[in-house]
């Protein structure tokens, strides 16, 4: 199988998919997020009353974990469960006939740009300690990388950490949405504790598969893997701080808190 690196250039498949799969438009979008998230939300809520929105955030809880479990399956089908990929290390073949996990990757780069609605939720909720530095690395890091599998990478190794993804967050956000539902709702969610072990754990799996073709070559770019694990590693440190942080320092601490894919949520 031909070794292809990233200095081969965008992924030509995507080149007639307009201007999403180009920097001029996911980079300022993505530094508008964190001025919006960290600066301009929070000035421009400041002497406003903060909006009720529960029947929207239970709507887009709802929709979330549905479009995640969608694609999971679309994922499974295409990859690791009908396409033959190699669970251990699986390359990257361009030439191949089918684009069907390159236009996956197009769709989703949307719903992670979707998932942006989340800090706007706590904005508009006057939730300003929710948009915690955790939260907005996290949202800016995926839309990011992203975009960069989405040009350079389109399929091969680090399929198997999205589809993974997709079905963590398909348990995260049905959560959400029962969580949502009020206080009857609540004695029932006793898993609420595993969500941030769950999220931990899927960092620890996901870094060490990703190193897989760092050190052996089956056709992935190394310049690619490595950019994946540098930036999971950083996700693993700040969720593990946070776990440290809430579950161990705090252990005593009356309010209780949990948090999921960079967003704190309080019980």
């Amino acid at each position: 199988q031909r070794r292809v690196t990233i200095t081969a250039g965008r992924d030509p498949r995507i080149e007639r998919w307009g201007v999403v799969t180009e920097g001029r438009l996911i980079i300022p979008l993505l530094f508008a997020y964190v001025y919006l998230a960290k600066i301009g939300g929070p000035r421009w809520m400041k002497n406003r009353e903060p909006y009720k929105l529960r029947s929207a955030i239970l709507t887009y809880n709802a929709m979330t974990a549905l479009v995640n479990a969608y694609f999971c399956y679309r994922y499974a089908r295409a990859t690791y469960f009908g396409g033959g990929y190699s669970f251990f290390c699986q390359g990257i073949n361009r030439d191949g006939p089918s684009a069907e996990e390159a236009e996956l990757n197009w769709w989703y780069l949307y719903v992670r740009i979707a998932d942006f609605l989340d800090t706007l939720f706590f904005v508009a909720r006057k939730k300003f300690s929710q948009i915690s530095a955790l939260h907005v690395i996290h949202h800016f890091l995926v839309v990011l990388s992203g975009w960069v599998w989405l040009n350079f990478g389109n399929e091969g190794q680090a399929l198997l950490a999205v589809l993974i993804n997709q079905a963590v967050h398909v348990i995260m956000y049905t959560y959400y949405f029962l969580a949502a539902l009020g206080p009857s709702v609540r004695p029932y969610l006793w898993w609420k504790k595993y969500l941030t072990s769950l999220q931990i754990a899927q960092f620890v799996f996901i870094v060490v598969h990703n190193s897989i073709p760092i050190f052996y070559d089956c056709g992935y770019p190394r310049p690619l893997a490595m950019f994946g694990v540098v930036q999971l590693l950083l996700g693993l440190v700040l969720f593990i701080n946070f776990y440290v942080q809430t579950y161990m320092l705090k252990k005593g601490a009356n309010k209780e808190t949990s948090l999921v894919d960079g967003k704190v949520k309080q019980g």
